[in-house]
């Protein structure tokens, strides 16, 4: 398989992750907790989709599943993170990783564990007549391909970072975000409704882990697990572009997205299983060298 053709499944890659991270960074910049359970965020969205899909067409099964992701969101916020918010970050770390078990067991017992697939009529666009550039056993500008699917994952990420710039920057609820983002107790000094503005990133961190949720469903299937095999990629995109930095957070993910795809083109099939750990090793060498990560320091100054 060419380059180019990993270099576009790592930009698809890249979308649905950032997409996620973002939500994910938010409820670490903002409500200052690593949430461990977001990663059933996205199947809890994924599967209220699938059934959703099975009523209305996928546009409208895409903002059921949103929804449901959101409401779901705030809800387990109330019940479990906004009682001990108090506590400090360990408290509430665990009991995301605690809350996280707990729902992938109830979607297990409520959904089983076999996998379901969205009805999508994909159509495929080639692109040939790139003359062939071999490097070693790689192709390095060979013919390649998009789907549907792919151009709706890219076209869904390119309208989030719009909207998402847009909120932060020209919205009264975006500018405070970003107010608590950098000292939430100045912001309440401020007269900023803080408690109103967490329950806004919860839900808004929801949507998102719903969107993604029903992108990676479309191109792949909807298991009890499609959540879970995400949160570490989401973590690494979130941390790689600056812990709390929706901005750093697209670029991370792009970067991990990348580097997943294109570490299967040069790595041999007996080692294909290891491009995680290789996204990882590019995460701690960025942390060595901008502790920060590559962007967050920078979009806070903004």
């Amino acid at each position: 398989m060419g380059l180019v053709q990993n270099v576009v499944f790592g930009l698809v890659q890249g979308s649905y992750i950032a997409i996620a991270a973002i939500g994910f960074t938010m409820i670490y910049g903002i409500v200052n907790m690593i949430n461990f359970a977001y990663g059933e965020y996205l199947t809890i969205g994924a599967f209220v989709g699938v059934i959703a899909a099975g009523l209305f067409p996928l546009p409208v099964a895409a903002l059921v599943a949103m929804v449901g992701a959101g409401v779901a969101s705030i809800v387990l916020a109330k019940l479990f993170f906004t009682p001990i918010n108090e506590t400090g970050p360990v408290p509430m770390l665990l009991t995301s990783i605690g809350l996280g078990l707990v729902l992938r067991n109830v979607i297990r017992l409520t959904a089983g564990r076999s996998a379901r697939y969205y009805d999508t009529q994909t159509t495929t666009y080639e692109f040939t007549g790139i003359p062939d550039v071999p490097v070693g056993s790689v192709d390095l500008f060979g013919n390649f391909f998009v789907t549907s699917e792919h151009l709706v994952v890219v076209a869904c990420a390119v309208a989030v970072f719009a909207i998402l710039h847009t909120l932060l920057t020209r919205t009264d609820v975006g500018i405070a975000m970003r107010a608590m983002s950098d000292d939430e107790d100045l912001a309440r000094v401020r007269g900023i409704d803080t408690q109103m503005i967490r329950n806004s990133v919860w839900i808004l961190a929801g949507v998102l882990a719903g969107l993604a949720g029903v992108l990676i469903g479309i191109q792949t299937n909807v298991s009890v697990t499609t959540g879970f095999s995400q949160i570490l990629q989401i973590l690494a995109a979130a941390i790689l572009g600056g812990a709390g930095s929706p901005y750093g957070a697209i670029a991370g993910s792009y970067i991990i997205g990348l580097v997943l795809a294109l570490s299967t083109a040069f790595l041999p099939p007996s080692m294909t299983g290891i491009s995680s750990a290789i996204a990882f090793l590019v995460l701690v060498g960025v942390l060595l060298v901008k502790p920060s990560g590559i962007a967050g320091q920078e979009v806070r100054e903004a």
